[in-house]
């Protein structure tokens, strides 16, 4: 670990990872799959897991935050890309896929990188079944060490085309290659990924697998678990079949028996095949490479490149559309633009009654399409989730509102693209064709497909933020009832102490006391005036900076959310405040703002019945610092694992549902702003307990 390492040099830019070349196959499958809704993260780690270059890629994306106090994370595809986000994977794939489609500059013959790719594949099939086999605990973590440990001779490649077959042809024995490429480039892909891996700061001992996998089996007896599994995958996969110094190896390192790692040979061989045959990587042996390239998964690639393209200069059109009418106008244009389209209407879906919508000017009426009423294009979209039309079979799949759109339109028929976000439909958009228009439509179906994905993520989006501001206008709204309250309250003592004094002035007057009776409710009517000043300008207060005074605000809040949010939904609202709370240092609206989310978002998962509970307490002493406790718990469903695993991040859907992501997301910067902690835990017998630790 401590060598200075001669890759150095600056004809080696370990860097550069978009230099180095990407299975065509492998990013297509990913394009597709992270344009599908919802994403499914597990089989997108197991595409991305099928290429050397585009996992280091997303790895080294990941973890390269310029944040020097940065927790390390697992050398986990999957956990990666759930930190990442589809829109960012997304991003990461289209950058590949774009400079490999007009940047054909790495020249390293196809044979070569089959060979590459067939070898790193097996390795890291052989390192995961080895890992189960001895039950190490993180398989993935291997599978990864496998399929990244020869990263090193694809860096070196991309700049000497031909030093995958030199070295393949001039190395005698596995160990004597980190020498010779030190003789032939200066440099040995040992060290060099390896520096590669370290840069990103994973949890994990990937970096020293990769740096030692070519070490004698001798120096890596008692290292870590995954530096010899490395070493003794990749030793099994260096000929047709495994050689005496790979089971001596397995022998040495893990007590393995030759028939078990013949039997894990087999099975990981099994396993390679299914990819390769996916991937397009060619030979059944490795005796057998053919050198002509694969025109048609590098044809599909350009396919690929350009509808990305094309569909991103439309996003560019939608992206100044700040409501949905204009949003909708623009994707409207685009499709004109695009696939000249003229006649393009939009039938959203009612989420209440699931119905499809439409209006024009031109028509006599609104048109309502009801999916599960007669047949009809429109609703076979919605249905099947897929571009339909109604000129099948000489019109016979028409339906009425089919020949009624045609007709209205002039065209012969009606082409249907549904549009969804997070599997749920938001409607449909259909078109005006002509039978001599339809085959080239048709033709376009993955540019329209695509088309039509972005356009419903950009609509949803739309909704998102219109949902979060009415959100915030309905909170705001919720405070102020709150602080009219409050102020309301403070008013009622001087006007009852006006009201007293009035009764006794009306009793004396005429005495001598009645002057100084007068003097009394002068001031309490200057009281009152300065009262309603300060609710007038309320906007222009300071922040105050006095200490908070935790029960009380919960008090005052809980009276308003009571009456607006509990009792018309038959929700009890129970208060369990500790007595005697230390004030809290500072905070008050941002508390009443945490307490509003939690309260409504509890309301919300119960929807009708059930209870509320706010519970304080204090003395709570977390790392020497003295805590007040909040805690909010309700008697609902509860929150799914899939839920629990993004809480606290906003929602993408605009489905809605219990718990909300947008008011949990921001209750915690909301609490880590006050210097507190929120966390969650199931409550006992069901339910939610969402829990504050606020500092004193």
């Amino acid at each position: 670990m401590s060598e200075v390492p001669v890759f150095q040099s600056p004809s080696f830019d370990n860097t550069h990872l978009l230099a180095l070349p990407v299975s065509s196959a492998v990013l297509a499958a990913v394009l597709a799959a992270v344009s599908a809704d919802p994403v499914d993260l597990r089989q997108l780690a197991g595409i991305i897991g099928r290429d050397a270059a585009l996992s280091a890629r997303v790895l080294g994306v990941a973890n390269s935050t310029a944040d020097p106090g940065r927790t390390p994370q697992p050398a986990n595809l999957e956990a990666t890309l759930a930190a990442l986000g589809p829109q960012t994977i997304r991003t990461i794939a289209t950058t590949a896929a774009v400079y490999q489609t007009f940047s054909r500059s790495h020249g390293i013959p196809r044979d070569e990188l089959d060979r590459f790719q067939r070898h790193t594949l097996t390795c890291a099939c052989l390192a995961r079944n080895l890992a189960k086999t001895l039950a190490y605990p993180a398989p993935d973590e291997a599978y990864l060490a496998g399929l990244l440990h020869d990263l090193g001779r694809l860096i070196i490649a991309a700049r000497h085309p031909t030093a995958l077959q030199e070295v393949r042809v001039l190395g005698q024995d596995a160990g004597d290659i980190p020498a010779l490429e030190q003789r032939l480039f200066g440099v040995d892909h040992c060290d060099l990924g390896a520096a590669l891996v370290e840069s990103w700061r994973l949890r994990s001992f990937l970096a020293d697998a990769i740096r030692f996998h070519h070490q004698p089996t001798e120096a890596l007896r008692g290292a870590h678990p995954l530096l010899r599994l490395l070493h003794v995958a990749n030793l099994l996969n260096q000929g047709d079949a495994p050689g005496d110094a790979a089971f001596s190896a397995a022998d040495r390192l893990f007590g393995l028996a030759p028939a078990r790692l013949r039997e894990l040979c087999a099975e990981s061989a099994r396993e390679v095949e299914e990819v390769v045959a996916d991937c397009g990587i060619a030979g059944p042996a490795p005796s057998d490479w053919p050198t002509a390239p694969s025109a048609s998964v590098d044809g599909a690639m350009e396919q690929t490149v350009r509808d990305l393209l094309l569909v991103d200069g439309a996003r560019a059109e939608w992206s100044a559309a700040d409501d949905e009418p204009t949003l909708l106008a623009a994707i409207a244009r685009s499709a004109a633009m695009l696939f000249e389209l003229t006649e393009v209407h939009f039938f959203p879906r009612d989420p209440q009654t699931g119905m499809l919508h439409g209006s024009d000017p031109g028509w006599p009426d609104e048109i309502v399409v009801d999916p599960d009423g007669a047949r009809n294009s429109l609703s076979r979209a919605l249905r099947d989730r897929r571009l339909c039309h109604s000129l099948g079979d000489g019109g016979a799949d028409a339906g009425v509102i089919d020949r009624q759109l045609a007709r209205w339109w002039q065209r012969e028929g009606i082409l249907c693209l549904p549009l969804s976000a997070a599997a749920e439909p938001l409607g449909v958009w259909v078109a005006g064709v002509t039978r001599t228009q339809l085959p080239r439509l048709l033709a376009q179906s993955p540019l329209l497909e695509r088309f039509g994905a972005e356009a419903a993520r950009a609509l949803d989006a739309l909704r998102q933020r219109e949902c979060r501001m009415n959100r915030v206008r309905e909170d705001h709204r919720l405070l102020e009832q709150q602080r009219l309250h409050a102020v309301v309250h403070e008013v009622s003592n001087p006007l009852t102490i006006m009201r007293n004094y009035l009764h006794l002035l009306a009793l004396k007057l005429g005495e001598p006391a009645a002057g100084e009776d007068l003097r009394v409710l002068r001031e309490e009517t200057e009281r009152v005036g300065r009262i309603l000043r300060r609710l007038a300008e309320a906007d222009d207060v300071e922040p105050e900076k006095i200490g908070c005074n935790l029960n009380q605000t919960i008090r005052d809040l809980a009276r308003v959310l009571d009456d607006a949010l509990c009792r018309p939904r038959g929700i009890r609202l129970n208060l369990q405040l500790a007595e005697d709370l230390a004030p809290l240092a500072r905070g008050c609206d941002a508390l009443r703002q945490i307490i509003l989310n939690l309260l409504r978002n509890a309301a919300e998962a119960l929807g009708q019945g059930g209870a509320i509970t706010v519970t304080t307490q204090d003395q709570i002493n977390l790392q020497g610092r003295q805590y007040v406790e909040v805690a909010v718990a309700d008697d609902g469903p509860g929150l799914s694992a899939e839920r629990r695993a993004h809480l606290f991040q906003p929602l993408t859907s605009a489905k809605g549902g219990g718990h909300a992501g947008l008011g949990l997301a921001i209750v915690r910067t909301l609490v880590e702003e006050l210097g507190g902690y929120v966390g969650y835990r199931p409550n006992t017998g069901g339910g939610a307990v969402f829990t504050l630790l606020l500092p004193q």
